[in-house]
């Protein structure tokens, strides 16, 4: 018979259907012989005219153990039909199963003949789900794979022309971005080459980088873009190293960000930058003129403090740059005052190395040990710290201070300091900072090397 819900063809008889597990009616005769479906047959009563009602009650037992043998039988035949039914069932799906990995498996070897690699690999892969022990599919399978592998390995002598062809090509563009100064263009194509092969004519990509690097830098710092300019001064650095044309260049450029820094809040900085890049480059971007300024600014602020001798110094240098009329008139108010301007004290220099002094044990006492004569224009402030053995006392910080304006200086071995290049002649207080000690006031003069020396008190 077929199931009644799916078709399927069903040997013998069965409770359900194998292939769905739908369940299954049958037809059973009737007593006249018409079918009778087993749902419609109608159950047995007392009052059945099968049964007469003058029937003994032993007969009665007699029919009901009958009645039950027949059922039993009726149950067993049912049941074997149905484990039959299951059974061919089974067979039948197996070789469904069986059918289809066939077709699978044919066409994976059709696959295969015609270079369908991956389209072979997936039907091999659905015959091993239907029969996992599939023989020849497995042996395919693994044949397949095997081709697959080799298939997308590489062609060293085809990949090797095809890469030597796209990097000539992107080294032709480099090197015409480098002729149109397209910086940008460069930098990207360089880029590209490297990642792609780090050793193609690697010597003539870094020469291109490297005047890239630099003519970048230099075009930055006419827009006053310092910071960036000195970025691309290192990367040239780190490509030529020893190159002195890079090297000079950033140094004029750290030296004037420095002095630039400054501008208007310490001009002795401010100067102590730009002097010396106008003595190298004179030329170089606005550092004439912006020395010159500095030169008159720190003046002004010298006279505000009616430091006119320092004012009337600062004055001087500025007119050796920019020679005007209305400088040197304010130049000559300051010599005035200055020739007017009392003398500071003349130091006292009655003082002796070691003197003692009302200090408790330990404490550092300054005190003046010799004023050494120099040239004109120039004003330095040196000295030693000695412990009570009079030797030297090194890595001890030392602070000067003026002002609003301090500086440190570190002992060395011996335990000298020095503060060389002071602009004003100012009495300046110094300061151990690492040392109990007294703080030494020194005045700073033109022409001479003021000597102090911090002695331990005993």
């Amino acid at each position: 018979m077929e199931c009644p819900s799916c078709g399927f063809k069903i040997r013998g008889k069965a409770l359900f259907c194998p292939n769905c597990g739908s369940r299954l009616e049958y037809a059973k005769p009737s007593l006249d012989g018409a079918t009778l479906r087993l749902d419609e047959a109608e159950p047995l009563t007392p009052t059945s005219p099968l049964t007469p009602v003058h029937q003994t009650q032993k007969q009665g037992c007699g029919m009901s153990l009958t009645v039950l043998a027949i059922a039993t039988v009726v149950i067993v035949a049912i049941l074997g039909l149905g484990a039959a039914g299951i059974y061919y069932g089974l067979k039948d799906r197996s070789q469904v199963e069986h059918q289809a990995a066939e077709e699978h498996y044919n066409k994976g070897i059709a696959y295969m003949e015609q270079g369908e690699i991956e389209l072979a690999i997936r039907e091999f892969e659905t015959v091993l789900v239907l029969e996992p022990k599939h023989d020849r599919a497995i042996a395919k399978l693994s044949e397949a794979r095997e081709v697959q592998k080799v298939a997308t390995e590489p062609t060293v002598t085809a990949t090797s022309v095809s890469d030597e062809q796209a990097l000539a090509k992107v080294f032709d563009d480099l090197r015409i971005a480098n002729e149109n100064r397209d910086w940008a263009a460069v930098f990207t194509l360089a880029d590209e080459m490297i990642a792609r092969d780090p050793t193609y004519r690697r010597a003539e990509v870094d020469q291109i980088l490297f005047g890239a690097y630099y003519a970048s830098g230099q075009e930055l710092l006419q827009q006053d873009r310092m910071k960036e300019a000195l970025r691309f001064f290192d990367r040239a650095l780190q490509l030529q190293p020893d190159n002195a044309e890079v090297q000079q260049a950033r140094k004029l450029a750290v030296l004037y960000m420095n002095g630039m820094a400054y501008w208007g809040a310490d001009w002795a900085t401010t100067l102590e930058n730009l002097v010396p890049l106008y003595q190298m480059a004179p030329n170089y971007k606005d550092v004439r003129q912006r020395t010159h300024d500095a030169y008159v600014y720190y003046g002004d602020f010298l006279a505000e403090r009616e430091d006119w001798c320092a004012a009337e110094k600062q004055y001087g240098l500025a007119l050796e740059i920019v020679p005007s009329a209305a400088l040197f008139d304010k130049r000559q108010d300051t010599i005035a005052y200055c020739s007017r301007q009392p003398s500071p004290p003349a130091a006292d220099t009655t003082l002796t190395p070691g003197a003692q002094v009302n200090a408790p044990a330990g404490t550092f006492v300054g005190d003046l040990a010799d004023l050494i004569e120099i040239e004109q224009g120039r004003m330095y402030i040196r000295g030693r710290v000695l412990d009570k053995d009079n030797k030297g006392v090194g890595g001890t910080r030392v602070q000067i201070q003026a002002w609003d304006w301090k500086t440190v200086a570190v002992t060395d071995g011996a335990g000298n300091f020095a503060f060389d290049g002071l602009a004003n002649p100012v009495t300046y207080t110094l300061t151990l900072l690492d040392l109990p000690s007294l703080p030494f006031d020194v005045a700073g003069q033109w022409g001479r090397v003021s000597m102090v020396e911090f002695h331990e008190a005993r």
